[in-house]
């Protein structure tokens, strides 16, 4: 009886430590986080030449919006619209606007962009000024 009661714990413990050494299961353990990016989808073109992306995340927003200003400044003229769903209205709005600013021509690119307008953008080199066009 001493023998069947040590054998019945020895086996207990190695059941215990059996258990112990697979492998876990996490899948029902982990919490699936998912961040909500933002995507833009834009078409853009360079000295009339058409192409289109995909842009996950407003950090790549941000660089898109940047390299068509630097290539504008590199002579090219660029043009840009964010593809949405919405349905535009038969008329057509050009606003333009002139700065010397960088950060300014960025902003109300950014803005004009974001509001669903195609902006076009070209710069001066002789005179430093951004001439930037949305058409809705």
């Amino acid at each position: 009886m001493n023998r069947t009661i040590k054998l019945a714990a020895c086996l207990a413990l190695l059941g215990t430590v059996a258990v112990g050494c697979q492998k876990e299961n996490f899948s029902a353990t982990q919490i699936a986080t998912e961040e909500n990016e933002s995507v833009y989808a834009v078409s853009y073109s360079i000295d009339g030449e058409n192409h289109s992306v995909t842009l996950v995340g407003d950090a790549a927003w941000t660089d898109f919006l940047n390299w068509m200003l630097a290539l504008s400044e590199e002579g090219h003229n660029v043009a840009f619209r964010l593809n949405t769903n919405r349905q535009e209205a038969a008329t057509k709005e050009e606003i333009t606007y002139t700065t010397s600013d960088h950060d300014d021509a960025y902003a109300w690119a950014k803005q004009k962009g974001e509001e669903g307008y195609t902006v076009y953008i070209s710069f001066d080199d002789k005179t430093g000024i951004y001439t930037c066009l949305a058409v809705k």
